[in-house]
């Protein structure tokens, strides 16, 4: 689907649905969303117009999400909204966070990505250096099973076992 598209054609609204979890009509609702914060007409949603999202602009982890989210067209927009959705599965949702926390993209969540994070969460200035440094430890003690003072995708999906994640990571679309 090309930038500048009026209307999705019926075998891409097909794949999409099938692809994502998502009924035809939370795919055409999605595309006319997609069409109204695509203010100019790219095909793309840049991050501007990403932060015009009310749900987005309310999270903290905002930046994080923005920059997975930066220069999506039509498709990969869809396929990341619709982690959020309530049939997306709850692999799919320990990716999409797994990819939040991973903020060098790496594979793996270090101290730097964690205290990263918690800045978003908490504020730069809400926490002294020591507190954040304690925190940051404590996740990563709690969660890295070989050692290796970092967290691997396995790991941080046992330690997410823990939390519904699928609850916390579901919106209606």
């Amino acid at each position: 689907m090309g930038a500048n598209t009026s209307a999705l054609l019926a075998d891409e609204i097909e794949d999409i649905s099938r692809d994502c979890n998502l009924t035809p009509a939370e795919v055409r609702r999605l595309y006319k969303r997609f069409q109204q914060l695509d203010r100019n007409r790219s095909g793309n949603l840049q991050a501007e117009e990403l932060r015009m999202i009310p749900e987005l602009a309310m999270n903290p982890l905002m930046p994080r999400i923005i920059a997975l989210c930066d220069n999506a067209n039509f498709s990969q927009f869809v396929r990341t909204i619709a982690v959020f959705g309530p049939n997306s599965t709850k692999q799919a949702k320990t990716d999409f966070a797994f990819r939040v926390y991973d903020v060098d993209g790496d594979g793996f969540i270090s101290a730097a990505d964690l205290t990263q994070v918690l800045h978003m969460m908490v504020g730069e200035d809400n926490l002294d250096e020591a507190t954040t440094t304690r925190i940051v430890q404590k996740v990563i003690d709690d969660a890295d099973t070989d050692g290796d003072d970092r967290i691997s995708r396995d790991e941080f999906t046992l330690a997410l076992d823990l939390v519904d994640i699928a609850a916390r990571m579901t919106v209606a679309l």
